[in-house]
C-alpha cells in the first residue's frame, strides 16, 4: 500500500444528499498539484443510496487522487472514524463531515497546516 501525504476522510450515514455538494467541492481543489492526497468515504451503515452515490463519483473521479468507498457495519461516528484511520495511507488525516462545504483551498490549507505545526495531534474543519 502507498503511502500519499494526506487523506481526507468522510465519515457519513444517509448521506446520499449531502455528499455530492461536498465531493464536487473536492473534486475541484485547488493548489494540491505539490503533494499527493486521498479521499475516504466510510458510510456508517447507511440505509439509502450513499454507496451508489459514491459509486457514480468514481467513475468520474481523477486518476490521480484516490476516491475510496469503505462500508463501516457498526454505527457511531467514532467507529466510522476509526475505520477510516485504519485504512487511510495519508501521513496526515483531515476529517470532513458530510456537511461540510470546503473552499477551493481547504486540502491544500489543511496539508499546509499539519505540515507546519507537527505537534499537533488532531485538527478538523
Amino acid at each position: 500500500m502507498n503511502k500519499v501525504d494526506f487523506t481526507v476522510a468522510i465519515p457519513t450515514y444517509n448521506g446520499e444528499t449531502r455528499l455530492p455538494d461536498l465531493l464536487d467541492r473536492l473534486k475541484s481543489q485547488i493548489n494540491t498539484e505539490d503533494f499527493s492526497w486521498e479521499v475516504i468515504i466510510v458510510d456508517n451503515n447507511s440505509t439509502d443510496m450513499t454507496a451508489k452515490v459514491v459509486e457514480n463519483y468514481q467513475a468520474e473521479w481523477s486518476k490521480l487522487i484516490s476516491l475510496k468507498y469503505i462500508f463501516a457495519p457498526k454505527q457511531g461516528v467514532e467507529f466510522a472514524r476509526q475505520k477510516a484511520v485504519e485504512k487511510a495511507r495519508g501521513e496526515l488525516i483531515g476529517f470532513l463531515d458530510d456537511d461540510n462545504l470546503p473552499d477551493s483551498e481547504w486540502v491544500a490549507q489543511a496539508y499546509s497546516f499539519g505540515q507546519k505545526n507537527p505537534q499537533v495531534g488532531a485538527f478538523g474543519s
